[in-house]
């Protein structure tokens, strides 16, 4: 039978009180803690925020035959989106379809507006658009300037 000595004694029965203290004892002061940190969290995280993001554009559909889309020029190429912080975060480029399909010359479109794929998320800005569209001297020839 082996016998702690009494200072080992003495230093777990002070560890064991300090843990029962830690956990066992103030519970309505940890409570309060806890509902302060839980608040703090929820109000932070919903809060509204604005963010920078870069606009992508993506062709939908081909034009006409012996067309091709030479260049497309998204203006301004930046904008801005507003909603909750967290959501914001998750954000980094917003990508705006445009449909070229059967089309056989260049167009404008004004003021469009960019889809989001939050609905938390809402676009401040809208973008013009200008496509360059080009007959084909090589049907094979696939050139496009992105800008």
């Amino acid at each position: 039978m082996s016998m702690k000595s009494p200072r080992a004694t003495s230093i777990s029965d002070r560890a064991a009180s300090l843990l029962r203290r830690i956990f066992v004892e103030d519970w309505s002061l940890k409570l309060l803690a806890l509902t302060i940190t839980l608040a703090l969290w929820f109000f932070v995280s919903s809060r509204q925020s604005q963010r920078e993001v870069l606009v992508e554009p993506r062709i939908e559909g081909k034009p006409a035959p012996t067309f091709q889309v030479k260049e497309i020029v998204v203006t301004p190429s930046k904008i801005k989106v507003q909603g909750p912080a967290n959501r914001l975060s998750a954000i980094n480029k917003v990508t705006l379809p445009i449909s070229v399909e059967g089309r056989r010359e260049s167009f404008d479109e004004r003021g469009t507006a960019l889809p989001m794929s939050d609905p938390n998320v809402e676009p401040l800005d809208t973008v013009n658009i200008h496509v360059t569209i080009v007959a084909s001297e090589n049907p094979n020839n696939k050139s496009l300037s992105v800008n």
